[in-house]
């Protein structure tokens, strides 16, 4: 037998159950993600305990080996702590030395420097990375164009000219004209 106007799926009773599934469904959703969050607390700070005694021990034996260290330091004379700092600078200066690059440097300078110039001296200070250079230009023209030239070279900056001479003609040559440079050579450490 059947009855007219009763129907159990009809539009309320579906749009009530999905009202009530929804939430039911983001509820349990975020209870399983604070048990979560719970277990990993727990899980953290059960490490954090297991590690404390260990962390405590081995800031303790820090201590002792750093007193000990000061007692050692304390029994050295100052005259050996002077010695010995002075050797250390010279063994850094030895190492600082040994990393310029010296080819490097000059290959830089070999393609910056124009037929007509040339240099006489090289100076470089190895812990700032300055050099100095001192030449001879036949022309003002010649150096100016090396300025340039070095001015341009990205392993070479800070380029000023300290000074510039006129060197009296010789029987043997013409006029040249003697100048210094200073310039920061970045390639050169490491």
């Amino acid at each position: 037998m059947l009855i007219s106007g009763f129907n159990l799926s009809a539009t309320d009773y579906r749009a009530s159950r999905r009202r009530l599934i929804l939430p039911l469904a983001a509820a349990v959703l975020l209870t399983l993600l604070l048990l979560g969050q719970v277990g990993l607390w727990v899980t953290v700070r059960r490490e954090g305990q297991a590690i404390a005694p260990r962390l405590a021990q081995m800031e303790a034996e820090l201590r002792r080996h750093e007193e000990g260290l000061r007692a050692a330091r304390a029994a050295i004379p100052p005259e050996t702590m002077k010695r010995y700092e002075a050797k250390v600078a010279v063994f850094n200066e030895i190492l600082e030395a040994s990393a310029f690059s010296w080819m490097g440097l000059l290959t830089e300078l070999e393609r910056s420097v124009p037929p007509g110039v040339y240099l006489t001296q090289i100076h470089p200070n190895l812990s700032t990375g300055q050099v100095a250079v001192r030449g001879v230009a036949k022309t003002f023209d010649e150096l100016s164009r090396m300025l340039h030239t070095l001015g341009e070279q990205s392993s070479f900056r800070d380029v000023f000219l300290l000074h510039q001479s006129t060197k009296k003609a010789t029987p043997a040559g013409p006029e040249t004209l003697e100048f210094g440079v200073t310039l920061t050579y970045s390639k050169g450490r490491g």
